[in-house]
């Protein structure tokens, strides 16, 4: 089996998975799913404040398991994180794909803010996702669907993408009044 950490976590950098040399074993994948299954559902009911020793029990593993998949609490975090990235950058992906912009940054929008809803890890972690492989990505996917929308007069030319984000968590709760600001003036 492979380390449990590579360089930059023993630096005390967190990293968005555990380096692996060979395949693990089926009993030891099984545990690893369960680990991360577990952390998804403590990071998002509790945020930041998820202990390791819920989320090993949660996972039917022990104390110890975790830390030899992920050498800090915050490794695993930014793992969580990451899959999280990942099923955003595919709803991007998908959005950039929908012909009508309007709709797709609607569609887009309203996703984002339902994952932000559901998952309190990713309002607390915001920062630690800029570091993420999937960050980059997912802000360029996030850039054209907001100027799509824009150059279609279905957004806002006066703001920024990341003005736009900043309202999610706001969305979260309250999707059409938020989108209802986004939109451009009506025409006087």
């Amino acid at each position: 089996m492979g380390r449990p950490h590579d360089g930059a976590a023993a630096e005390g950098k967190a990293t968005a998975s555990p380096a692996r040399e060979r395949p693990l074993r089926a009993d030891a994948q099984r545990n690893y799913d369960s680990l991360l299954g577990a952390a998804c559902e403590c990071f998002a009911e509790r945020g930041l404040r998820a202990s390791v020793d819920e989320i090993a029990r949660r996972a039917g593993v022990g104390h110890g398991t975790v830390f030899r998949r992920f050498p800090t609490k915050d490794a695993l975090l930014v793992a969580v994180l990451g899959q999280e990235l990942e099923q955003l950058l595919v709803l991007a992906s998908a959005a950039l794909a929908e012909p009508d912009a309007g709709a797709a940054f609607s569609g887009f929008f309203r996703a984002v803010a339902a994952a932000y809803g559901r998952n309190r890890a990713l309002l607390e972690g915001v920062e630690r996702c800029r570091e993420l492989p999937q960050a980059e990505p997912l802000r360029q996917a996030s850039d054209r669907i907001v100027r799509r929308a824009q150059e279609a007069g279905m957004l806002r030319r006066d703001l920024t993408t990341s003005d736009v984000f900043e309202l999610v968590p706001a969305a979260s709760r309250f999707p059409d009044v938020v989108l209802d600001g986004l939109r451009p003036p009506a025409p006087a």
